[in-house]
């Protein structure tokens, strides 16, 4: 399935993925915004999903790394059939059967670090169709990127492959209406507005359809900041200053990127710097980062990194804690980050700046360098320690 930013691509994908239910064998949600984009992670997380689906391949899969620890940093299509293909044979009779044509779901492949990496994953793939050496299925859901659409057109994929193109349709209009709805009755229900109070009106619930424009991403994020965004005084004025978006409509910036300018002044300007280093250093970093390393990074305490964020609960969340008490943020959409990264979108009052990042990193590694080191334990000398706590 192929579309642009925004149709609902990935909610199709994961409903998808829930609804499959015994014929879902594994998946992988790629996201440049969240950093789970390395295509070197992407064959060993369907290997263990699929250990936890078929014992028979458990046992082949972990013999496999057992014998051979760096298979796990070979090229992708190397494990492909050390780590797929060959264990694959040593399915006993009920797995086999099991995993005959069940899914395995691919998100945003576009995503996926490196145009080569995403053509190879491709390529691999349906030469493993074409020849039988897995039992699966694959659903690819991404945008059209013209690599991608080479890859899927070439002579080998095309009698493999069924394509569907998910555009940006006014079809789907009803569905974002439903999802409006439901939302709005949410919020009714906990700010307990009564029922003989008009509010919202069919009207305006229109409004934010016509407004949306067939791009369930703009439905979700409007649905957020009415419910999430704190610079208003309540859920009322926030949708009365997102159907204002619909007065005063800039022919240079589309409604999508209008939406995100609006909830970027909601930051007050004595903090908007410091919370663009957040949003910076989470796009040029390269790797996912706990919340507590990108304060000691940025040398800001996690209640102040909580509130510089507190006006972005719309486009983004931190995490609950993982099983090692660690937190992450997560963007609900790549479209934020792609808007940030753009300065003729975000303007340039709120368009991410690399060199204020680099600067602030300096400044927090010469102020580690130039730091007294605390006293050494009796007995230990060269000692070299710097506390994260004063990092």
């Amino acid at each position: 399935m192929k579309g642009p930013a925004g149709v609902g691509k990935s909610a199709i994908a994961q409903t998808w993925v829930e609804g499959l239910e015994d014929k879902h064998s594994a998946s992988f949600f790629f996201s440049r915004a969240n950093h789970w984009n390395d295509p070197n992670k992407f064959i060993p997380t369907i290997a263990y999903q699929l250990a936890t689906k078929y014992p028979s391949y458990r046992e082949a899969v972990c013999a496999t790394i057992v014998r051979d620890p760096f298979v796990l940093k070979k090229s992708i299509n190397t494990q492909f059939r050390e780590l797929l293909v060959e264990p694959l044979r040593e399915l006993s009779p009920e797995d086999h059967d099991a995993s005959d044509k069940a899914v395995v779901v691919i998100d945003g492949l576009d995503e996926c670090d490196g145009l080569e990496a995403q053509d190879t994953i491709v390529q691999v793939i349906i030469t493993s169709v074409a020849e039988g050496t897995s039992p699966f299925l694959w659903a690819f859901f991404t945008r059209p990127e013209p690599n991608i659409v080479a890859s899927f057109s070439s002579s080998e994929a095309k009698d493999l492959c069924w394509y569907l193109t998910l555009p940006v349709s006014r079809d789907v209009d009803k569905d974002i209406e439903a999802f409006l709805r439901d939302g709005f009755r949410t919020i009714r229900a906990k700010n307990s507005i009564p029922a003989d109070v008009p509010w919202p009106l069919d009207a305006d619930i229109l409004r934010l359809v016509e407004q949306s424009a067939g791009l369930f991403v703009y439905g979700a994020s409007a649905m957020r900041f009415i419910t999430l965004g704190p610079g208003l005084p309540g859920p009322p004025e926030r949708l009365k200053s997102l159907l204002d978006l619909g007065n005063n409509a800039s022919q240079s910036l589309s409604k999508l990127d209008q939406l995100y300018l609006l909830i970027m002044q909601q930051i007050p300007k004595d903090i908007l710097q410091n919370t663009l280093l957040i949003l910076t250093s989470n796009a040029v970093l390269s790797l996912r980062r706990e919340v507590s390393d990108m304060c000691n990074l940025l040398n800001f305490s996690e209640a102040t990194f909580y509130t510089l964020l507190h006006n972005l609960h719309s486009v983004l969340e931190v995490e609950s804690p993982d099983k090692y008490g660690s937190r992450y943020l997560r963007f609900y959409h790549a479209s934020f980050t792609d808007f940030l990264s753009a300065p003729e979108r975000s303007t340039p009052e709120y368009c991410i700046r690399t060199h204020n990042l680099f600067s602030r990193l300096y400044s927090a590694c010469l102020d580690v360098a130039c730091a007294p080191l605390p006293q050494c334990s009796p007995g230990l000398t060269n000692g070299v320690y710097i506390s994260r706590s004063e990092g």
